[in-house]
Parts: structure tokens; sequence; C-alpha cells
């Protein structure tokens, strides 16, 4: 009897600290998110990223969100609309032009920047977090008027996302650096790039049906069915969608592009069971956050440069809280509920440890090296940790 009350005791323990230790994190998270709140939108970060970054500040708006912070999140829509070109494409930030000189400590003018800073290729996965973000924002505010006022802008942005399907199957085609992890050579239909694609046809058909556009709720249903089943039809090996396709199917596992098609729903139940298998038996998750990839990429496709400056594994094992956050949220949403849970106790005891939320890890630590460090106050995995609180009922 004695041995049942002790066992109760302890658990009871454990929970009230795992909850302060959320209630800590969460406070931090919230403060850090909110420090980035500008005039003009939400910037990336304290330092080297204290620009208004688009795929940045969209990810941090769902933490705002989550919190009914909806003035900035109209804020920042707005701005990054005025910079819109006539095409419809979305800049990639509004701020310094070049990185290396705001690295090197010189300002600026804020001016908008649509390629990515090698120069290289365009950024594709914008357009498609500014669809997603403004229709969460339209649904969640309730401000109808945004959608009617906008309506022409938001419709041109999203078609053009089909402007850089180059063989006509509805999906996305993309040169070397053009998404989130631009360290990385990964070039044609990228997964991460075609699940948000997916997910902004279905937010604006959403979109299209809060204001009584009929035909047009009808026309990007349809055409997000035929994404979908595109993206399954070349992507899904029957146990995770695969990386990237260009000359030939590149297997390799991305956290990022799975676990946002259990978000967004393009994954079903069995699917999701079975990426969130991978992720255990590829023994992704089982540090404080989970892991980018499964195996390393390899030396080619690395950005040469990330080399001599020693972050080649910027985007290939290092670790990154947004990953986590976003899989907590999958794994709830695949009725995991438990191993979400105790993923974002993981999470929350990092940013307690270190009073803040950071870009990017190393063996648990914010990433110092000679040549870079882990910015402070990232806006983006504060606001996905706010966020996966909230989506897990937990705040």
């Amino acid at each position: 009897m004695l041995n049942i009350i002790s066992k109760y005791l302890n658990f009871f323990s454990q929970t009230k600290d795992n909850y302060e230790i959320i209630e800590q994190a969460f406070d931090i998270s919230l403060n850090t998110l909110r420090k980035r709140y500008t005039s003009t939108g939400i910037t990336a970060g304290k330092t080297h990223f204290s620009d208004i970054w688009l795929r940045d500040s969209c990810y941090a708006s769902f933490g705002s969100l989550a919190v009914r912070d909806y003035d900035i999140v109209r804020t920042n829509l707005i701005t990054n609309l005025t910079y819109a070109k006539k095409n419809g494409q979305i800049p990639l930030r509004i701020g310094q032009k070049y990185m290396l000189l705001k690295f090197m400590g010189f300002k600026g003018k804020s001016k908008p920047r649509y390629i990515e800073d090698k120069g290289v290729s365009i950024p594709t996965d914008g357009n498609s977090l500014f669809i997603i973000t403004a229709e969460a924002y339209i649904s969640l505010s309730r401000d109808k008027n945004f959608a009617i006022e906008y309506f022409d802008k938001l419709k041109t942005i999203l078609e053009w996302n089909f402007s850089m399907d180059e063989d006509s199957d509805l999906l996305i085609e993309e040169g070397p650096y053009a998404g989130w992890a631009d360290s990385l050579k990964k070039r044609g239909k990228v997964l991460y790039t075609n699940v948000l694609h997916f997910k902004a046809v279905d937010s604006f058909a959403k979109i299209c049906s809060l204001i009584n556009k009929k035909d047009d709720q009808k026309h990007y249903e349809r055409l997000r069915n035929l994404i979908r089943k595109g993206i399954t039809e070349r992507f899904w090996n029957r146990s995770y969608f695969i990386d990237w396709i260009h000359r030939h199917k590149h297997m390799y596992f991305s956290t990022d592009g799975n676990v946002l098609a259990i978000i967004f729903g393009l994954a079903d139940k069995e699917q999701a069971l079975k990426i969130q298998s991978c992720i255990h038996n590829f023994d992704l998750d089982h540090t404080f956050s989970t892991k980018s990839n499964f195996p390393e990429y390899r030396f080619r496709h690395i950005f040469p440069l990330f080399y001599p400056i020693r972050i080649p594994d910027y985007h290939n094992g290092l670790q990154w809280l947004w990953l986590g956050c976003a899989d907590a949220i999958a794994k709830q949403r695949t009725g995991l509920k438990q191993d979400a849970y105790e993923l974002l106790i993981r999470i929350a005891k990092k940013i307690v440890e270190y009073k803040g939320v950071y870009e990017v890890y190393q063996d648990g630590k914010p990433l110092k090296r000679i040549f870079y460090k882990s910015e402070q106050g990232f806006a983006w995995s504060s606001g996905m940790f706010v966020w996966a609180c909230k989506e897990l009922g937990i705040k």
C-alpha cells in the first residue's frame, strides 16, 4: 500500500514540476515573440535576423494567432502585401538587402529582397506560407473585410505558385537553396515546398468559402485534391514522403515536409502513424527536439562555402526548436498524445535552461562557433512553441 501511495505522489510531483516548466517556457516564448513585434510586422530575431523575414514571420504568426494577437498578424500581412510584385511574388524579406553586410555590422535602407541570399534561386515557400497565414488570420479573427478587400491580390499571390510548375503537373519545381533549408542543394520537386503548396490551395479555397466565392472555391478544392494525389503518387514510399525528386528520387527522410503533411491534413491517419514510426525508428526524436533529416545529407548537397565557415551541419545535424514543436503538434493530431507531451516537455526544459529561445542548437546548447552564433530571441521557434502549447491544450 505504501509503495502505491509513493508512486502516486512521485507521479503527481513530476506532473506538477513539468507543468511549471511548461509555464515558464511558455512565458519566455511569448515574451520573446512579442519583443519581435514592430510597427510594420514581426522581425525574425534580435541581432543578425532583425528584419521581417516572410517565412519566419508567418511561422511566428501561428503563435500570435493562438494568443489572439490579431493586429500584429494583420500588420505583418499588409506590410508584405505592399511589397508583393505585380506577378504575385512575395519578398523573401524586408530589411537589409544583403545579409553579408548585415553580418559585418553595416546598416542599409529597408528594402525588399526577392531572391535567396546566394543569388541562385527564387524562394518557393513564401507565397504558400503567406496564404496559409492569411486564411488562419481571417478565420480566427473573423475579419472577412480583409478577405474581401485583398481578395484579388491574394488570388494573384496563390496563382504565382503555379507559375513555378515547369511541367504542368500542378506541383512546384525549384532551384537550389530555395526553401527554408537554404544551405541545401535540393532542386526539382521538393516535398516541403509542395506540402505548403497543397495547404495554400486548401487555405485559399476556405477563404473563397468564407466570402461566398463559390465558383473559385470549387476550382481550388479540385486543384487541392489533384495536388494531394500528385504528391502521394510521387513522394509516398509506403513508409514516409521522400525528400525531393530531381532526375531521380532522393530517398532521405526530411522531418519538415513529413510533419507538416500531418499537421496540414495531407497525410491520412495510416500515413501519419507510419511517418511517426519512421521518426522513432530513425532515432530522430530521442533528444530535446526532433532532428531535421535521416540519413545525413552528402557533401555534394551542402552549399560549399558553409564548409570553410564551419557550419556544414546547419541544416544537416543541428537541432531546430521549431521542428520539434511542429512534430509535437503532428504527434498530437496522430493520437500520440503522451509522445507529444513528453517532446514538448523536453523542448520546454531547454528553453528554461537557457532562459530564451535560440535559432539552432548543437549538443543541446545554442550554437556558438567562430564564424556563427545562434540567433537570440528567435520569433519562429517562439511562435511555434506557443502554438504547440495551445494545440496540446496545455495553455
